[in-house]
Formats: structure tokens, C-alpha cells, sequence
């Protein structure tokens, strides 16, 4: 017998997630690109199709990340999928010192009710600062700190997509 929690949302189908990320002036092709709360890799392997150089998956679940690992088995694209809560101590070891593109949909506000407002920032600046390139999917809430973030890392907003379902992507190049 299967038991589910009823009071668990899942906000938004596979196209919710998806909605925006082709259409916000990001050109995946030959870019490598870090998928932060990947989940099971939907979205990766959707920008595979777009032949970037490298995907980097992180995500909290076990089983999500086996997923994924499962989609991109005898991909022609190189990846690799880590299940870590980033919190963790050895996430710096993981991550490559640069990347072209990092996603990070809808994942900020999890992190901080997680792990606090200070070691949420800590962590995302630190990623942040890896990358050339940010597309960030954001609340409809008036909570811009993420947004603070980036744009203090040295980010310029390039494009803003709004969702039917009232989620925003945004995608920063840095000056």
C-alpha cells in the first residue's frame, strides 16, 4: 500500500518547468552548464538537446539524481549528477572552478528555509561566482534577495520571462 503526503504540492507540470529557459536569450550550445536542485534531470536533458559541452547536476534526492544519471546514459553529451545538500562541506570540491551557465529554478527558497538566510547566501554567491551566466527562476513573492545576489556579483539582468502561473525567469550576464 502506498501512502502519500497530501498536504505536498508540486507546483507545475514539466512545460511549467521548462517555460522561459529557451526564450531568455541563453545560447546552451558548447556552454557548460550547472543545473543547481536539478531534480531528475528533466531540464538538463532538454538543454542537451541544445549540445552544450557539459551538464552538472546537484540535487538533495538520491533517487532524482539515479534518475537522471539513467536519462543521460549513452548521451552524447558529457555530465555528471551528484546527490548533495548543498550545505555540504565537499560541494566546493565538486564544483568545477567556472561555468558558462548556471540554472537555478525555483531552488533559492528551499535552500534558505533549509539552512538559513546567512549560509543560503553564503552558499549561492559562492556558485554565483562560478558562473558567466545566470538563469534564475523566481517567485512571484517580493523577495529579491536572490536577485541582490546575483546582481551584486557583478550581473546585469538581460531578459525577464513571466509565467502563465505567475513564476518569473530571468537571465543576468556578467558586465
Amino acid at each position: 500500500m502506498l501512502f502519500w503526503n497530501t498536504r505536498k504540492k508540486f507546483a507545475g507540470t514539466w512545460e511549467d518547468r521548462l517555460d522561459g529557459l529557451f526564450s531568455c536569450g541563453v545560447d546552451y550550445a558548447g556552454k557548460t552548464i550547472l543545473d543547481v536542485g536539478c531534480n531528475m534531470g528533466i531540464v538538463a536533458y532538454e538543454i542537451a538537446k541544445h549540445r552544450p559541452a557539459y551538464i552538472h547536476g546537484i540535487d538533495i534526492l538520491k533517487p532524482h539524481i539515479g534518475v537522471a544519471r539513467s536519462i543521460f546514459l549513452g548521451s552524447g553529451v558529457e555530465s555528471r549528477f551528484d546527490a548533495m545538500n548543498l550545505g555540504s562541506r565537499k560541494l566546493p570540491s565538486v564544483l568545477r572552478d567556472s561555468y558558462d551557465v548556471v540554472l537555478l529554478l525555483a531552488v533559492y527558497q528551499h535552500v534558505r528555509r533549509g539552512l538559513g538566510q546567512d549560509k543560503a547566501d553564503r552558499i549561492f554567491a559562492d556558485i554565483i561566482n562560478r558562473a558567466q551566466t545566470v538563469v534564475a527562476r523566481v517567485p512571484k513573492e517580493k523577495d529579491i534577495r536572490l536577485q541582490s545576489l546575483i546582481e551584486g556579483a557583478g550581473f546585469s539582468l538581460s531578459h525577464r520571462h513571466q509565467s502563465p502561473r505567475g513564476c518569473t525567469v530571468q537571465a543576468y550576464h556578467r558586465h
